[in-house]
């Protein structure tokens, strides 16, 4: 009968984390050779085969005084994979069972992330157990050392000459007392076409921005916030990076950088909101997925003197801004100059949503403001919100359903779907709001584009000639994309602003394709969402479309594209290798080309899935072993 011992040569078993400093391989090699005169005695009809294995098992011819090498290649620890052929080779020889030394983390991707547990219940019927010997820590040692960039955050659209804010977070871990550098590098793309990657280049300080920083830390583990800025010239697509200065001492260094991709744009509607700490924040900040706005947030905080600290008088100043949104801010806040500012730039044509909230309205304050003779909402001194409880008979405590009136069907910021139908079909569909203003139009003269199912005005607008306004009573439409509705949620938003900034005529180009996120690590599987429009902007859906990905290699790979409900879909698994990748979208109806071919770019990044999270997992060899019908023992049990 054969005993088959399964040794772990994958990078991980690299780490210093055994007894003495040793790395777990030579301490995996030294329980072999201290027991291997046991091994070889242990009968006459019982064989010893050794095997290494990462992805498969790996023979090893040695001799009674050699023991395995030293040497930790593989890149992905397979247990899975590797016991599955154990139980094929059982069929061909007699093992009678199986000793599995190793760190007992399983790392792997398909087509070799077979789940280890699995197989040993497999194995377990077939009456073949497994005993697992564990190496390693199960969590960051005290002498590891190791820098990494775990998080990137940055707007995926921003603009020419206007800083933009990249925020990381950085782990550092056995780097006490040292000095880490963080760099923001930005590529280089002069002279570059399509499927050209630039070089990457640290972008230089000015007196607003800052490209590098410098942090350290007393304590062993720790984990830091770090903000860096810089300030795109050219409009395009780029590159990002924040990257850190590796330590001599780290195994691992491929978790350093973290990249993303930006779309710079000229220029686009400027939006500034202001609010005040809430979730509705989040509907906001969405529609920061249009390529033609340009959001600018403002949460505020009373100061002092009650008014919003950080708000400055240039914020309101003119031509500044082609849209404000103000949200749950009472007008004591803004002061009464501010509020006439932002009447003057009504005026002259800049666009005003209200939204509404506790402190929004009257209840907020802004009867016989600047603002109240523009508002499209009839407002009085006596609804004004104390500073105790919630005054109830200014609000509507109840769950609110959106109902578009016959007139807000026709109307631009109401039109959610192509067809009269399907577009009140989608509003009906919606999750209610969790409470609304009580808002009423001032005159005759407002529209009145919804009602709640008890009649009463949830959104108004007015339309002054040069400036527009809408009230909008609600303040929760978070539930909407939360709760599945995003394409509603979206549209809703963006044209509340088009028709604000008076861009509801403008149209994108015909074709588009959308990949999100930007960033994948390797082997993952990428969504492409694409699609055409005709004139009047309404989806093509006979259209006929060429989807192609251009991959480092370079390689072509044409793929198949698949109607969605409101788009067409392709996934892209051809990921193994690191580096840019492009995808170019061509679409045709009726044998002629819709328009320009659409393009976007992702990235795949390196990923060393032995190094780039090396714990040691004994807890699943001792699942493994169990299931099998084995045992888990300690090294120094091996005998």
């Amino acid at each position: 009968r054969v005993i088959a011992v399964v040794m772990d040569r994958t990078k991980s078993m690299s780490i210093g984390d055994a007894a003495g400093g040793k790395t777990r391989r030579e301490a995996l090699i030294e329980t072999i050779g201290t027991f291997r005169g046991q091994l070889e005695d242990l009968g006459e009809n019982i064989e010893v085969r050794f095997f290494d294995f990462d992805t498969g098992l790996v023979p090893l011819e040695l001799a009674r005084d050699q023991l395995p090498a030293r040497e930790t290649t593989g890149d992905q620890t397979a247990m899975g994979n590797v016991l599955e052929k154990v139980l094929q080779e059982s069929r061909n020889q007699q093992i009678s069972g199986v000793v599995l030394m190793g760190d007992g983390a399983q790392r792997a991707v398909a087509p070799f992330d077979l789940d280890p547990r699995r197989v040993a219940r497999m194995l377990g019927d077939q009456g073949l157990p497994v005993y697992t010997i564990p190496y390693g820590a199960s969590g960051a040692s005290d002498n590891a050392i190791d820098v990494s960039v775990d998080d990137l955050l940055v707007d995926r659209v921003v603009f020419a000459n206007k800083a933009v804010i990249v925020r990381a977070r950085v782990r550092l871990v056995g780097a006490a007392n040292r000095d880490i550098t963080v760099r923001l590098k930005v590529e280089d793309r002069t002279g570059k076409t399509i499927g050209q990657s630039g070089p990457m280049v640290q972008p230089p300080p000015t007196a607003r921005t800052s490209p590098i920083r410098r942090i350290t830390t007393t304590r062993n583990e720790d984990v830091r916030q770090v903000e860096l800025s810089f300030v795109p010239s050219q409009p395009g697509e780029f590159k990002i990076s924040v990257e850190v200065d590796g330590l001599v001492e780290e195994v691992r260094k491929t978790n350093n950088r973290r990249r993303s991709l930006i779309s710079v744009r000229r220029g686009g509607i400027r939006v500034a909101y202001i609010d005040r700490p809430r979730p509705e924040i989040r509907s906001v900040q969405l529609l920061r997925a249009s390529e033609k706005i340009q959001l600018e947030t403002h949460i505020v905080r009373p100061g002092p003197n009650g008014r919003a600290a950080g708000l400055t008088a240039e914020l309101f100043a003119p031509g500044q801004h082609d849209v404000y949104i103000l949200g749950n801010v009472p007008a004591s806040m803004l002061g009464r100059d501010h509020l006439a500012s932002l009447a003057a730039r009504v005026r002259e044509g800049a666009g005003l949503l209200m939204l509404g909230g506790f402190s929004a309205f009257g209840a907020g304050g802004y009867a016989n403001t600047p603002l109240d003779a523009l508002s499209p909402v009839a407002m009085s001194p006596a609804e004004l919100q104390g500073s105790g409880d919630i005054e109830t008979d200014l609000h509507l405590m109840q769950d609110i359903r959106v109902i578009p009136t016959d007139a807000g069907l026709a109307h631009f910021i109401m039109r959610v779907a192509d067809s009269g139908e399907t577009n009140r079909a989608r509003w009906e569909a919606l999750p209610p709001l969790e409470k609304a203003n009580r808002i009423r139009p001032k005159n005759e003269f407002i529209d009145v584009l919804a009602r709640d199912t008890d009649g009463n005005a949830i959104l108004l607008s007015a339309d002054t000639g040069t400036g527009r306004l809408i009230a909008f009573a609600g303040d929760s439409t978070y539930f909407w994309f939360q709760f599945g509705h995003r394409e509603v949620h979206q549209r809703f938003w963006q044209q509340m602003v088009f028709w604000l900034a008076h861009k509801e005529d403008d149209t994108d180009q015909p074709i588009w394709v959308q990949v999100e996120p930007r960033t994948f690590n390797a082997a993952a599987e990428v969504p492409l969402r694409f699609g055409a429009r005709d004139e009047q902007g309404k989806p093509i859906d006979d259209a006929q479309f060429q989807v192609r990905v251009l991959a480092p290699g370079p390689r072509r790979v044409d793929l198949k594209p698949r109607k969605d409900l409101d788009a067409f879909s392709s996934r892209f698994t051809e990921t193994a290798e690191a580096g840019d990748y492009w995808v170019e979208v061509n679409a045709s109806r009726d044998g002629q080309s819709v328009g320009l071919p659409a393009r976007a770019r992702f990235l795949i990044d390196a990923r060393d899935l032995e190094l780039d999270d090396p714990a040691a997992d004994p807890g699943l060899l001792e699942q493994i072993a169990q299931l099998s019908g084995g045992a888990r023992f300690a090294p120094e049990q091996f005998g």
